[in-house]
This record gives C-alpha cells, sequence and structure tokens, in this order.
C-alpha cells in the first residue's frame, strides 16, 4: 500500500470513529421522557405534531419547540430541577421499595433521598448513594424493575397489548415493561419502540388515566 493510499485510510477510519463518537453521544440511557408536556411551558404535546427532542448527557429531553430548547441550552440546570420535581411526583406513589436499592437500609416513611436518573424516580436512604446508581445503573435500576413487576403485575388489569391491541399471551409469554415505574404489558419485543416513543400515552391506557 502506498503512503497516499495509507493516509486516505488512515483519514476515513478517523472519520468513522468520529461518527461513532457522535453517534454514542446522541444515545439515550435510562427511560424516555415520561410526560405528556413540554417541561418548560406545560404545554401538552399535539398527537400531529413532532416535539423538539434533545439528549443531554444520555437523557431524553423532548419540548414543544425550538425556542424552549434555546432556554434550556441556556440554563440547563434550572430545567433539569424542574424536570426532576416534575417526575418525582409523577413516579414517586409508585415507586414499590422501602428500603434504600444501593445499601439496603429500611427507609421510614417521609425520610430518605428523592432522587431521578434520567427520568426514572428512585428512592435513597442518602446523597451519597447516587454516585453508585450512576456508576452501574444497569444493576440498580434493573432492581427497581424487577421490584415493580412483582409488586404490580398481580393487579395488572388490562388483557390486551396497548400498543397492537392484541390479545396478551396470544404471542408467547408477554413482555413486561417498566416506564417511569409502572408496568406496561406487551404482546412482543416489537411493540416496545412504539412505547418509549410516546410512554405518556400508553402509560395512560394501561392505568386507565
Amino acid at each position: 500500500m502506498n503512503a497516499k493510499r495509507f493516509g486516505l485510510l488512515a483519514l476515513a477510519l478517523v472519520l468513522v470513529a468520529g461518527s461513532s463518537a457522535a453517534f454514542a453521544a446522541d444515545e439515550v440511557k435510562g427511560d424516555p421522557y415520561p410526560l405528556d408536556h413540554c417541561v418548560m411551558t406545560g404545554k401538552q404535546f399535539a398527537e400531529d405534531a413532532e416535539p423538539v427532542v434533545v439528549v443531554h448527557e444520555g437523557r431524553e429531553i423532548k419540548f414543544c419547540c425550538n425556542g424552549c430548547k434555546g432556554k434550556f441550552e441556556a440554563d440547563p440546570a434550572a430545567v433539569l430541577s424542574k424536570l426532576d420535581g416534575e417526575i418525582v411526583e409523577q413516579q414517586k406513589d409508585k415507586y414499590p421499595l422501602n428500603t434504600c436499592v444501593v445499601s439496603g437500609k429500611e427507609i421510614a416513611e417521609g425520610e430518605g433521598n428523592d432522587y431521578v436518573y434520567n427520568n426514572r424516580y428512585v428512592k435513597l436512604c442518602c446523597a451519597g448513594c447516587e454516585s453508585k446508581v450512576e456508576g452501574d445503573p444497569a444493576k440498580y435500576i434493573g432492581e427497581v424493575d424487577a421490584a415493580v413487576i412483582k409488586a404490580q403485575e398481580g393487579s395488572y388489569a388490562s388483557k390486551t397489548c396497548p400498543v397492537s391491541g392484541e390479545e396478551l399471551g396470544s404471542m408467547g409469554e408477554p413482555v413486561k415493561l417498566v416506564v417511569a415505574n409502572q408496568l406496561v404489558e406487551l404482546c412482543c419485543k416489537g411493540c416496545t419502540k412504539k412505547v418509549k416513543s410516546n410512554p405518556a400515552k400508553y402509560l395512560s391506557m394501561v392505568s386507565g388515566e
């Protein structure tokens, strides 16, 4: 291989690596955006219009317009604080554990640390446990998922898949998906993408809201 061809190959590899890095930076980690409205304005997302989506450090956030996106980019900390507050209010009552998922310590009523990891509410014994969740979210959020399924599957009322309308069990064992600390049972794995693209819609269908 001559020097010119080698140089072109090296450049191509750098470009591919750069593209992969950019893709990874835009990858959603954790739960999808769980609210049915823009956290900036409170405006509900219209069925016939796509919200403006931002992935901030792996966290998906949706806005009603580019103006709200710009305000977020100017002061992300303030918007994230507001969003965390709304997520705590949305998910706290559904949280299934009275012990810290990290330390195992029991958390008394009205005590503990209300924490949000990438759109998921988690009750911890203290702020010191937050870094453990961030360091191994698959482990700790996975344990919360298992607790949600155990707590909610016995009282799960819907007999059909909210995405396809098919009877649960008609395609084998239903898929148990947890979003926003709520169980959603689906007919197959193919339906999970739809739920994650618009969780608020499907959560309201299975909860009767």
